[in-house]
């Protein structure tokens, strides 16, 4: 696991496009994983949300997305971050029960929020409780 760096940009955005994701670039809390997976997070002082995240294709089903985000939210904690926040699409079941095995609960839903009418659902992991 390492920071992203400016070269690790272009591999980046090219799985955001594969993956018909929002086009985020790395920032000082963005994180890669070997070229195979990457989380790119926007911090705040005690709070971060997850802006991207993404597996290429043929190392999916692996785990990587778990390893990432463990990583990620405690190195984020080191930095001082109780609350971290991230929303995904209400199809995405695999993810939200990623998430929700890792203590994110939902908080709140955007009903027709992405262009095909599909919901996000907005979740939020507090280590301050």
């Amino acid at each position: 696991m390492q920071l992203a760096t400016e070269q690790d940009s272009e591999w980046i955005a090219a799985i955001q496009s594969g993956a018909n994701l929002p086009l985020w670039k790395p920032n000082p809390t963005s994180w890669v994983l070997e070229k195979k997976a990457f989380a790119i997070w926007q911090s705040a002082g005690e709070e971060c949300e997850l802006l991207s995240i993404a597996v290429e294709p043929a190392e999916r089903g692996k785990g990587l997305s778990k390893m990432l985000m463990e990583y990620c939210c405690k190195e984020l904690a080191k930095l001082g971050v109780e609350k971290f926040f991230l929303e995904v699409r209400e199809s995405n079941i695999a993810a939200i029960s990623l998430y929700k095995k890792m203590g994110f609960e939902k908080i709140s839903e955007r009903k027709k929020y992405y262009a095909n009418g599909e919901a996000a659902i907005i979740m939020e992991l507090n280590r301050q409780k």
